[in-house]
């Protein structure tokens, strides 16, 4: 019988951690699973309400220093014995579903290589921010690395996917600890690389919570600028080298988030009240790396027009773009 090992990372989630592992515990699947949880130097209580399942035949903690989640989750792969093994985050939470949802898939299809499901983002209210969208297919490598960069598809978390213990083992997959930001999406990426097909089931079993506190939000247009959301660029970067070249739709889509992502950050700059301290080499490359990758953020398909005009405004009047986007507090959308 097929089994599952599923890796949670929980670092200061006393709030959180006991809705997430009680709706893993509720799942109504045929398949032996078991849930690794890693409480990564919390200065909290988490450790403490991890010990109600400490009992649990489904539940092995491990209580260790804090090292970030990309080294915890390899310290994961390195206890898995399982068949599969997925991840979920210590503030999200999945219907009872979930793990059907995904390991039907592979017993459906004997020749995929990974199984995707939907979900939802929600505020931590329940507010739904938005589903996930796609239909029922099965996708070759080239499809899926084109469909893993469109946003709102099945994009590219961690949380949504069950993998193939035996091809993270073969090819000794790994996250990179050095990545701040995406580096999840970089590791799918990898993963894709030793893929012939792949199933997408769209229904929304698995909740993503959207706190604003979030490393990917921390960085709010109009708050002071720190720098973090430059994080990105080195994990776009890194997209492009493990990829072949004559991927070239693959190519020109991470660009255009490579392009994007330096037109954020211009924009943050230009709204923060410290944008004056801001080192000119910083704003010079960013500058560069819009004008760089414009031809391909132009022909994406994908990216609304929203962001196109944007662009532009950006590009010839980002002061005033900057202060509208403050004054306004308008959002990106995520």
């Amino acid at each position: 019988m097929s089994s599952i090992t599923i890796i949670i990372s929980a670092y200061n989630a006393a709030k959180t951690i006991e809705r997430c592992v009680n709706s893993l515990l509720k799942q109504d699947i045929g398949v032996d699973y078991k849930i690794l949880i890693f409480n990564d130097g919390s200065t909290d209580t988490t450790w403490d309400v991890l010990q109600k399942y400490k009992d649990n035949h489904y539940v092995q903690l491990i209580n260790k220093g804090n090292s970030g989640a990309s080294e915890t989750r390899n310290q994961g792969l390195d206890l898995v014995d399982s068949e599969y093994v997925t991840f979920v985050d210590s503030d999200d939470y999945v219907d009872s579903n979930y793990l059907k949802v995904l390991i039907s898939q592979y017993q459906k299809n004997s020749n995929i290589d990974l199984a995707i499901c939907g979900y939802q983002k929600e505020l931590p209210d329940g507010t739904t921010l938005m589903v996930g969208t796609g239909s029922n297919t099965i996708l070759n490598r080239k499809q899926a690395l084109h469909d893993i960069l469109i946003s709102y598809g099945f994009e590219g978390y961690l949380v949504n996917k069950l993998f193939k213990f035996s091809i993270i083992k073969e090819y000794e997959l790994r996250f990179d600890k050095n990545l701040r930001i995406s580096e999840d999406l970089l590791f799918c990426i990898e993963y894709l690389m030793h893929c012939k097909k792949i199933s997408y089931d769209p229904t929304p079993v698995y909740h993503y919570i959207r706190y604003e506190n979030s490393q990917l939000h921390s960085n709010q247009i109009g708050a002071k600028y720190t720098g973090n959301g430059l994080n990105a660029l080195s994990t776009f970067d890194r997209l492009n080298e493990v990829v072949p070249m004559n991927y070239i739709d693959y190519h020109q889509e991470v660009n255009a988030r490579i392009c994007w992502i330096a037109v954020t950050q211009l924009r943050a700059i230009e709204a923060a009240p410290n944008r004056k301290k801001v080192d000119k080499n910083t704003y010079g490359m960013l500058r560069e790396l819009a004008l760089k990758y414009r031809s391909d953020f132009m022909k994406n398909t994908v990216l609304p027009k929203r962001d196109k005009i944007i662009y532009w405004i950006n590009w010839f009047f980002p002061r005033t773009l900057g202060f509208l986007w403050r004054k306004l507090k308008l959002q990106d959308h995520s």
